[in-house]
């Protein structure tokens, strides 16, 4: 117990700003710096900063709930005072006890409502992001859906166009060999009927389409002659009758 001055009338709690009355108001001190608080301002103070680190009011000091405890004081009271009797004395406990309770219990539901609007808030915010995120995930499987689409499409026409020139690289093929099969007959035919070729061309289009020494142009060149030579024969045939004839009509 802690005998009471009147010294102790001046100081007051640093949360309210009120007097401090040990006889009777309940008080608490901080263990770790001993501050001394009303202990229904201290404990309203831990509530409302539940979600942070508890500190000292007044210094700022790192704190528990635990570190606070309550201070019990001892008044020197006056011999000319009347003693009241048993039955006040409990009375006035009773109603003390009585509204200690209800000022705690205010100071919890107070708290607990608090925590409540602090819970209710971050539900709201949880919520509505979470509609966000369900927007979003909507848009985002449109996007993919219609990526897709567009794969596909683009997949279908990159087939679609490789069967075309696959299609049209055959059909050039197929007319090129054409042509040069024309072209090789073409210059055949040149090497029978023209008989003013020199060697140089001759030798052109008997390796058209084919190497200087290739077996193609061998046989071409064997056929070309082989064919000149049967036209040489016809037209010194047809050359001696027209002859034999001038002859006999002469």
């Amino acid at each position: 117990m802690v005998e009471v001055s009147d010294e102790f009338s001046g100081t007051i709690c640093s949360i309210c700003y009120e007097a401090l009355k040990p006889i009777t108001e309940d008080l608490q001190s901080i263990t770790i710096c001993g501050h001394v608080f009303h202990e229904l301002c201290l404990l309203q103070w831990f509530e409302y900063s539940k979600a942070k680190k508890h500190t000292c009011p007044v210094c700022k000091q790192g704190c528990k709930t635990n570190d606070a405890c309550r201070l019990y004081f001892q008044s020197v009271g006056d011999g000319n005072e009347t003693v009241p009797s048993q039955k006040s004395i409990d009375f006035q406990e009773d109603a003390g006890v009585l509204r200690k309770e209800v000022k705690l219990l205010e100071v919890k539901v107070s708290g607990l409502s608090s925590q409540l609007e602090r819970q209710g808030k971050e539900l709201e915010d949880v919520t509505h992001e979470l509609c966000a995120c369900k927007k979003q995930a909507k848009i985002d499987i449109a996007l993919k859906n219609e990526a897709l689409n567009e794969k596909a499409t683009l997949q279908f026409q990159l087939r679609k166009k490789s069967e075309e020139l696959e299609k049209s690289s055959f059909e050039r093929f197929r007319l090129e060999e054409r042509n040069m099969a024309l072209a090789k007959e073409l210059a055949a035919l040149k090497l029978v009927s023209d008989v003013d070729l020199d060697e140089e061309d001759i030798l052109k289009l008997a390796t058209l389409g084919n190497g200087a020494n290739s077996k193609d142009t061998i046989d071409t060149l064997k056929k070309s002659l082989v064919l000149r030579n049967k036209f040489v024969l016809q037209i010194f045939i047809c050359f001696t009758e027209v002859v034999l004839f001038s002859i006999e009509t002469s």
